[in-house]
């Protein structure tokens, strides 16, 4: 108790009294993201200066900033991720661990489809004006899977050399940040690697993705397999001769290649191709689930096909409870302090629940305290309780997507004037895509805007 305390006391006095001022006045009985701006922006000051950074959202400086993914809509939110001790990170130890599973005794290959880019560096200086640290801008994933394994910006030059034993695709791949070259590659080095076993793209998505560009580009990869030379493509200047010492010629598994050919109409062709491959790792849950039927029908019978976790930028929130169950989760909250509001009661803290006493059957929005400087944040996600884990009593829950009926007509409003000025409209889901969304139908008041279309 006495080394939190120690730990904790090197907060910022001005932390202290905005939130002590603000808890005071109730300001912060709900806060949400715009609440923290005063802290988070200070990260991209220019200059950039360690003085207002350090111990600003938590001890010391941040490892990595998150920055949301494309998938969350709106502006860009930021948060910063700091080192903490192991004992209390259990749930990003473990969500590691899957993304990376064993293989058999064979000596079988992972392709673990991953971002090691960043949109900036964070060099914050001393008061002699000296950088001290280079802090990542950069995806959730690709921020832990660098503080997991120490990989720090100013080594990327070395780690784009390596290709770690048991992963079908060399590190340089991870560093490409165009998606299409990104993706032609990781499908290049899974089509060569004859032992393969398992694929984790991370979201279902991709994994469709994967499998549409080896139908579309097959010839492309063909000739890439069977010359063993790596094409030009866009973006990939910086890491093409780290890729091109991994790739060698292979005439035979070209042939092969061309014998099966584009077969994606016939069930299982993905296995055809890959027949070794018994695992597709992929979160399933949510709008990630709409490209499930697709994903089987490439994958077959005899690829199983397991979920991940439930993760934002914000935290990782739960992990996969059963594989066979694509939608079933558990909550693991030893990184953060996670609390469960009920869909049904009135947004008050008193309403509060804990991961002990939620019950079974109902719906909850999860509610965050992290220790990176997040108190009591609604995440807006929302989960049902279904039980309890027999083995530690940590609750065993599904994610359940919400668009709320005032988020609709906010939509509406603030696309009215674009249109022309809405009167009356109606929406409905619409799953034509890949991924599932609303369509909106919409009434006029005159002719429509000039700039709508």
């Amino acid at each position: 108790m006495n080394s939190q305390l120690v730990e904790f006391s090197f907060f910022r006095p001005s932390h202290y009294s905005y939130e002590c001022q603000q808890f005071n006045t109730g300001f912060l009985l709900w806060p949400v993201y715009e609440d923290y701006l005063l802290f988070t922006s200070r990260f991209f000051d220019e200059p950039c200066k360690k003085s207002s950074m350090e111990n600003l959202m938590a001890p010391g400086l941040p490892c990595f900033i998150a920055h949301s993914s494309g998938t969350s809509g709106g502006a860009t939110k930021h948060f910063q991720k700091y080192r903490h001790r192991d004992h209390v990170s259990l749930s990003t130890s473990e969500a590691m661990k899957k993304l990376n599973p064993p293989t058999s005794n064979g000596g079988g290959k992972n392709c673990i489809m991953y971002s090691l880019g960043y949109r900036q560096v964070v060099a914050p200086l001393n008061e002699d004006g000296d950088v001290e640290g280079r802090i990542p801008v950069c995806l959730m994933t690709s921020g832990v899977i660098r503080v997991s394994n120490n990989m720090v910006v100013g080594g990327d030059a070395i780690y784009s050399t390596i290709k770690v034993p048991n992963c079908s695709s060399p590190l340089a791949v991870s560093f490409i940040q165009n998606y299409k070259p990104f993706l032609f590659m990781y499908a290049l080095f899974a089509l060569v690697e004859p032992k393969l076993e398992t694929i984790n793209t991370l979201f279902t998505t991709t994994c469709r993705d994967l499998c549409r560009a080896i139908h579309d580009q097959l010839g492309d990869f063909i000739h890439c397999i069977e010359t063993g030379v790596i094409p030009d493509l866009e973006g990939i200047d910086q890491v093409k001769e780290n890729l091109q010492r991994f790739l060698q010629p292979n005439p035979d598994r070209a042939e092969e290649l061309r014998k099966i050919g584009k077969a994606i109409e016939t069930q299982g062709w993905f296995k055809q191709i890959r027949p070794e491959l018994r695992v597709i790792l992929a979160t399933a849950s949510g709008p990630f689930s709409t490209v499930i039927p697709e994903i089987r029908h490439y994958i077959g019978p005899d690829v199983s096909l397991e979920t991940l976790t439930i993760a934002s930028s914000e935290a990782f929130l739960a992990l996969a409870y059963d594989p066979r169950d694509l939608g079933l989760y558990k909550v693991v909250g030893s990184d953060d302090v996670i609390e469960f509001l009920p869909v049904d009661e009135p947004e008050e803290s008193r309403y509060l629940a804990q991961t002990g006493n939620v019950d079974p059957g109902k719906k909850y929005e999860v509610v965050l305290t992290t220790r990176d400087g997040f108190w009591r944040y609604r995440l807006g996600d929302v989960v049902e309780v279904v039980g309890f884990d027999p083995r530690d009593g940590q609750p065993v829950v599904r994610y359940v997507e919400v668009t709320t009926e005032t988020q609709l007509p906010s939509i509406v409003d603030a696309t009215s004037d674009l249109l022309g000025g809405v009167s009356e409209f109606c929406v409905c889901p619409d799953y034509r895509g890949s991924v599932g969304r609303y369509a909106f139908m919409v009434e006029l008041q005159g002719n429509l805007g000039e700039n709508a279309v």
